[in-house]
């Protein structure tokens, strides 16, 4: 890009130059021996500058027509000068650089003769960054520096791209980071905000350029095929056109499919989506892809050992890295939101990191994950189901539940629900997304239980918190499970303004039942997610758009959350009694009867006692030996050596305790190995590979257990398997080898899980605070680990997400957790005089008993509305009774129920009739 005037622009910039290298000159610095070559390389240019001056105003030359000309020939004595390590002369030489690319007297579009394959400006950054070196940079230099790389990133005149774009943002890093001013650190941490800023919007506006360039060009295209055959020219031209930017553009060679680190190289010209759905369309995309990934992987260094030091670079570094993803996320436009790239981006380097991070004692960092996390939900959660049901499941959740988290993690925790509580389309969302799905976690459901049994105060003695923490708590716990039911009214608020509107539907027509009980399914969308712009500007080059949507089917969610209902009742019996549980799936027509059915079943539900699927595996009747035949037979064991084969064989369940059924379950896992790998010529039979595997679980229990204080020494295990391979020895060095890889790591079975809710608030209460942090951080260390072998297993998979739009999901949301709900609302007017809480309370019990109407919900309704009425103190059977405020509040609260919800309330508002009256007859 060339700015104009070129006459009155020539002068300009040889006034800034001519200056520069004056002052440079001038410094007593410049004088000395060592910067000969400096004074030189000024002195040269300043005659050059002065002849070309003269030359201009005699008219023998016009002024250069490319700027880059002259700046390549300048750009020697700033170099030099940048290389002085003189702060004074540095920083004149910094200052004329960034007026230079501020005015656009210097593009640097010119290749780099010292280096082949970059252009100039490329080392002009590269000059600029490398005048930081460290804390001892002068602090003038420091600001010099930031200034100058600011103006290169965010200049029209100049583009940088990839490691230059990288590298200006790594220095201003660098700088927060090692400099002692904090006028320097400010002003790092701003330059890089606002660099990052300029960096993603360029990219979204060049796209949304582009679209409307293919979209007149579409039209054009469109408009000459519709003209008459005889113009062949024109139409020619038109192909001829295509090809040309396709030629420009990203080959279709239907392999052109790039993972994350192998990027695209080419990045003119613009193809549809389908061609090159991993590649990127443009340069600029890859800077912001580049930027991204760089941060996401700054966020996840660790932090040292022990209690961080707020001023440790580590530390700041994963702070301002956070701050700078929330920022870039918080700002995403429909490019960002869309590009598989960026999504695979998202998935494998920040939820991975977040996994970390969401676990961290340190509150500032704990707090911005919480931010991010709520973010992605808000603007991401279509492309990452998976990864948000790790999250809640492995992190949110368990904060809640476990008795050693402090005060301080469960406060930003419930925080943070308040604010996903308060979005309808969120909570609907997770509903149908989680709950009504057969393989994902009951996420709904789990959180209404969780922050029920915090509304209630069960968690405040756990923790050792103070009444007025347990007290804040309690609130916060009851705002959400009221923005819950405040969400579910909303949602269904036009079957309360107009109950009898099925007909105009059209599309649905209820039954005569359902009109009788004033029922209704919205057939349309309730809202819609993406604007028309983000949709037709994300459906470029790798967009993955609504890919993973699927439509919202209410009535196939129903019979989905029930059928995981029985499910979920089968796994529960099979644990205590696995016959028991195998019958109830098998009447239920959940579960095959065949052993093959059943084998599958044991592999795939992850949900099951591994305990009992060893006892089950084990037992010795036909039928379960014929299910462990098959259980075994569906393992692949090709090409695995042989612990490797063990280890697999073992990750599915627990070794029984009896001698026989782990005989014969080693026997069947010989027999399967030797038919995997027939091309083997180590073990002579089946009964060599079984023997080992007898050997190599005496090995693990010998070296692993705390209880043999003798352990097996390498020598004692290689005589132990002598003769075991049909009289034969196994070669020594097999044999080393399996000893020193299980004395690395031991073959570890699998653990039973226990996925009841309950038993996290049942464990042993702490005896002081000092044993609680170290319980808290053990576990929190677990559950990171957790987390992020779990994100990492589904940074590649895909699922589809559904986003809700009937009212009718309500119903069953509602019909899930009405008692978890009651309980919280009954116990806080029971127990707590708290003004704030009784009214959260009565609050949730009216949107309770609205949701109730609306969908002729009797049992719920007749619930809540004696709940009601027994704290109004008009069902009371004595006088007595003191009445509170909160007493008093219920009364207004019942009689407003009456006046907006009274023609839905049917026999539940009979007895609190008659009741009321009875009462205020026996008062006066």
């Amino acid at each position: 890009m060339q700015p104009p005037g070129r006459e009155q622009d020539a002068r300009t910039k040889s006034m800034f130059v001519s200056r520069a290298l004056e002052k440079i000159l001038a410094e007593k610095e410049a004088k000395r021996p060592p910067h000969g070559q400096l004074r030189r390389a000024c002195q040269v240019a300043l005659d050059e500058i002065k002849t070309e001056l003269e030359k201009q105003r005699e008219g023998t030359v016009a002024p250069p027509k490319a700027n880059f000309i002259e700046a390549d020939k300048y750009f020697l004595p700033f170099e030099l000068a940048c290389q002085s390590k003189s702060p004074r002369i540095v920083s004149t030489s910094l200052d004329c650089l960034q007026k230079l690319i501020a005015y656009g007297h210097i593009t640097g579009n010119a290749p780099d003769s010292g280096a082949p394959g970059k252009r100039l400006i490329d080392r002009i950054v590269d000059t600029i960054c490398n005048c930081f070196q460290g804390p001892q940079t002068d602090e003038g230099v420091q600001l010099q520096i930031i200034k100058a790389l600011l103006t290169a990133v965010t200049s029209p005149y100049i583009e940088i791209h990839e490691g230059t774009v990288l590298q200006t943002v790594r220095t201003c890093y660098n700088i927060y980071l090692a400099s002692k001013n904090l006028i320097n650190q400010t002003t790092a941490k701003a330059t890089l905000t606002q660099m990052l800023n300029v960096i993603f919007t360029r990219m979204e506006n060049q796209s949304v350029c582009t679209y409307y360039f293919l979209a007149e060009e579409k039209q054009v295209t469109e408009m000459v095929k519709a003209l008459p055959a005889v113009e062949t020219a024109d139409t020619a031209l038109s192909v001829s056109s295509n090809e040309n930017v396709q030629t420009n553009g990203i080959p279709d060679d239907g392999q052109s499919v790039s993972s994350t680190d192998n990027l695209v190289n080419n990045f003119t010209g613009y193809v549809s989506g389908h061609q090159a759905a991993a590649k990127f369309s443009h340069v600029l995309q890859k800077d912001a892809f580049l930027v991204f990934r760089s941060l996401c992987k700054l966020s996840m260094k660790p932090l040292g050992d022990g209690p961080p030091d707020p001023k440790s670079h580590e530390l700041r570094s994963k702070i301002v890295s956070l701050q700078l993803l929330l920022s870039v996320l918080q700002n995403a436009g429909p490019v960002f939101r869309t590009h598989e790239m960026f999504i695979n981006a998202i998935k494998q380097y920040l939820c991975v990191a977040l996994s970390k991070n969401g676990v961290s004692s340190v509150p500032d960092v704990f707090e911005l994950s919480l931010a991010i996390f709520l973010t992605l939900l808000s603007n991401f959660k279509t492309h990452l189901k998976m990864q948000i049901e790790v999250f809640f499941k492995e992190i949110f959740l368990n904060i809640l539940e476990t008795s050693s988290s402090s005060f301080e993690h469960k406060w930003m925790v419930i925080q943070t629900l308040t604010r996903i509580c308060a979005d309808a389309q969120c909570v609907v969302d997770i509903y149908v997304n989680y709950d009504c799905d057969l393989n994902a976690a009951n996420i709904f459901e789990r959180l209404v239980n969780d922050l029920s049994k915090i509304a209630q105060g069960r968690s405040g003695h756990e923790l050792g918190m103070t009444p007025l923490q347990e007290l804040s708590l309690r609130k916060k716990g009851l705002e959400c499970l009221v923005s819950i039911l405040k969400c579910m009214v909303e949602w269904s608020k036009d079957l309360y303004v107009n109950p009898n509107h099925q007909a105009s539907l059209g599309l649905y027509k209820p039954s005569e039942q359902e009109m009788a009980e004033g029922k209704c399914l919205e057939s349309g969308g309730r809202r819609s997610s993406v604007s028309s712009l983000d949709s037709t500007v994300s459906s470029g080059v790798g967009s993955v758009g609504t890919q993973t949507s699927v439509p919202d089917d209410p009535e196939q969610f129903e019979v989905i959350k029930q059928q995981k209902e029985i499910i979920e009742h089968g796994i529960e019996l099979f644990n205590k009694k696995t016959k028991r549980g195998i019958q109830y799936l098998q009447e239920q027509g959940m579960l095959g009867t065949t052993a093959e059915d059943i084998a599958q079943f044991l592999h795939q539900e992850e949900r099951l006692c591994s305990t009992q699927v060893g006892e089950f595996l084990g037992e010795s009747n036909k039928f379960n030996k014929e299910v462990m035949y098959a259980y075994v037979d569906q393992l692949d064991f090709c090409g695995k050596d042989f612990v490797s084969a063990l280890r697999m064989f073992l990750e599915g369940f627990r070794l029984p305790g009896e001698a026989q059924k782990i005989d014969r379950l080693m026997e069947k896992f010989a027999a399967r190995y030797i038919e995997c790998n027939q091309r083997q010529t180590l073990f002579a039979s089946a009964d060599t590979a079984y023997v080992l595997a007898y050997s190599i679980i005496m090995l693990t229990t010998d070296l692993h257990s705390p209880q043999v204080k003798n352990k097996m020494t390498k020598e004692q295990y290689i005589k132990m398997n002598r003769g075991i391979n049909d009289s034969k020895d196994l070669p020594v060095e097999y044999l080393s080898t399996i000893y020193e890889e299980i004395e690395g790591k031991k073959i570890a079975m699998k653990e039973t899980k226990e996925y009841a809710i309950t038993t996290k608030s049942s464990k042993p209460s702490v005896a002081n605070e000092k044993q609680r942090r170290l319980l808290y951080n053990l576990e929190m260390e677990q559950m990171a680990k957790t987390a992020k072998a779990l994100m990492e297993a589904v940074s590649h998979a895909k699922a589809p997400f559904t986003s809700a739009t009937h009212l009718d999901h309500v119903r069953p949301m509602f019909k899930l957790v009405w008692t978890p709900l009651l309980a919280a609302y009954s116990v806080g007017l029971q127990n707590c005089d708290d003004t704030e809480v009784a009214s959260l309370c009565l609050e949730g019990i009216r949107c309770a008993i609205r949701i109730a109407c609306i969908f002729g919900m009797q049992l719920e309704r007749d619930a809540y509305v004696q709940a009601l009425a027994r704290f109004s103190l008009l069902t009371a059977s004595s006088s007595i009774t003191e009445m509170k405020q909160k007493n008093i509040d219920t009364i207004k609260t019942l009689i407003t129920v009456a006046h907006t919800d009274g023609n839905y309330l049917g026999n539940s508002w009979h007895e609190i009739q008659v009741r009321f009256l009875v009462t205020v007859y026996l008062f006066f």
